[in-house]
């Protein structure tokens, strides 16, 4: 029983993530954990529940990745046996497991011999260390921010009314408050539950009251444009057959808007020097509107590929080119070349560099790609540097399960709610959608099909407490972390 309890609550708040089962149970799905971690006899013992509960939740998070590593991927790019992808979604796991062991280094400062527990320090403790450990998710070649408790409430408009004062970590620090309760106060669990109750009504209350937004006189309207192109297609020698896939929208896209968002990774090789890009050029300048257009960039000189996103303007003329800063690992780079060097196998085309400019683009927006909207320091950044609205642009084909589109477009709900910003996320295959600055999904279109819409996006200049003091909030919770495991 003292093991069954951390893998039973790993798998009840995997359960709760975006797209799998019920996000009600974040609010106890913690609890045996905590309960189980606090009761370990020894440092072993602490230490294991801590890898069983991490382990657990981010198996039962990411189970999704186990066809896309097995099947989708191999079937595509046919570098890697079926077999090789499952051994290194488990290794994956186990790597992702490796923040949460702050949580056992925080542990074994607080049950000392010496330590005499109480309630309060204990339910402090419990949420300030877990706190840190997501904290830590952020950071390193390896950081991944997917499974964190605040991604079961991205659904919850009136709770995201925190995130432009704390960020998501706030909405986690909630959440474990009441697990916390859970856990320790056996006799008076039936608070939690009016806890739970009051949240919910004021969430409700929250999303009911919050305005409309209107959009001014300054919104852009643009044009979005879900491709559809499937990844064998894209993914073979022959480019053509990708331009083919969206030849018939470009010719007929006659929309009176300002901007055309096309998806990451329209083509998978850097086309500018082609027959296809002149003609893209020539449909840029028929449409009479600026373009954003994804696919990978190549500098001769230095030798190096990005992944990139181009904004061309209504002459057809490259304006700008947005670098991918927030790389993916073992498929854009490779980290830790001298550890991980056997997975090289895993690049799709090329090993990419690190972009190193947060470019807003006709001094209004900025584009992020794919995986960056898991960093909420990409977004920030580009609000700070005059961002109004906020574009992602993602290649989501190598996913079979609405699970694994529902879990990525979650974290531009985030994005959008912490910035106080509308998020626009343009994908290949889904979803593609729009979202509010209060965090509100306002559309979203059929996912897996050829679709295209026109919006009209608001500009929006201030800037939010958690945009301006993100970093100090880190700090402070990492030191409070500290603290609440040493008094």
């Amino acid at each position: 029983m003292n093991y069954i309890l951390p893998i039973f609550s790993g798998i009840l708040t995997g359960l709760a993530m975006p797209g799998n089962l019920f996000s009600f149970l974040i609010w106890f799905s913690v609890a045996p954990f905590l309960y189980s971690f606090s009761k370990s006899k020894g440092t072993f013992e602490r230490l294991l529940k801590v890898f069983l509960y991490a382990y657990s939740l981010m198996f039962t998070t990411l189970w999704w990745e186990i066809p896309v590593l097995s099947k989708n991927i191999p079937e595509v790019i046919n570098s890697f046996p079926g077999y090789i992808g499952i051994l290194s979604f488990l290794l994956m796991i186990l790597i992702l497991t490796i923040p949460y062991y702050i949580i056992w280094l925080l542990g074994e400062l607080y049950f000392r011999k010496s330590r005499v527990i109480n309630l309060k320090s204990l339910v402090l403790f419990s949420t300030f260390s877990y706190a840190s450990a997501e904290i830590l998710k952020q950071f390193g070649d390896l950081a991944f921010t997917g499974g964190n408790l605040s991604d079961a409430l991205y659904l919850h408009t009136g709770l995201l009314q925190i995130l432009p004062f704390t960020g998501t970590i706030g909405l986690s620090i909630l959440i474990l408050i009441v697990n916390s309760i859970l856990a320790f106060t056996r006799e008076k669990r039936k608070y939690a539950i009016v806890i739970i109750g009051i949240i919910y009504l004021i969430n409700f209350t929250i999303a009911e009251k919050l305005p409309f937004v209107k959009t001014n006189d300054n919104a852009m309207k643009v044009s979005v444009f879900q491709t559809n192109v499937p990844q064998e297609v894209k993914y073979s020698d022959n480019t053509w057959s990708s331009y083919v896939e969206i030849s018939n929208y470009l010719q007929e896209n006659n929309d009176n808007t300002d901007l055309l968002i096309l998806p990451e990774a329209v083509f998978i090789r850097d086309i500018r020097d082609t027959e296809i890009f002149r003609i893209i050029q020539e449909a840029v300048k028929l449409s009479e509107k600026n373009w954003i257009i994804g696919f990978p960039t190549v500098d001769l000189e230095k030798k190096e590929y990005y992944n990139s996103a181009i904004y061309l303007n209504k002459n057809g003329e490259i304006e700008k080119i947005y670098n991918k800063i927030k790389l993916m690992p073992f498929a854009e780079f490779l980290p830790y070349e001298n550890i991980f060097k056997i997975f090289s196998f895993f690049k799709l085309v090329n090993y990419y560099t690190q972009g190193n400019e947060y470019t807003v683009l006709d001094n209004k927006f900025s584009v992020q790609i794919c995986f960056e909207t898991y960093f909420p320091e990409v977004s920030r950044n580009f609000v700070k540097n005059g961002a109004q609205f906020l574009i992602a642009i993602t290649n989501d084909g190598w996913f079979s399960h609405k699970t694994a589109l529902i879990q990525h477009f979650s974290k531009s709900v985030f994005r959008a709610a912490e910035n106080r910003r509308t998020f626009v996320q343009v994908s290949n295959t889904g979803i593609t959608g729009v979202i509010d600055k209060y965090g509100r999904i306002v559309d979203t279109l059929p996912i897996k099909t050829y679709a295209s819409q026109n919006y009209y996006i608001p500009l929006e200049t201030k800037q939010t407490i958690y945009n301006k003091y993100a970093n100090v909030i880190i700090v402070l919770i990492l030191f409070l972390a500290i603290i609440f495991s040493l008094i």
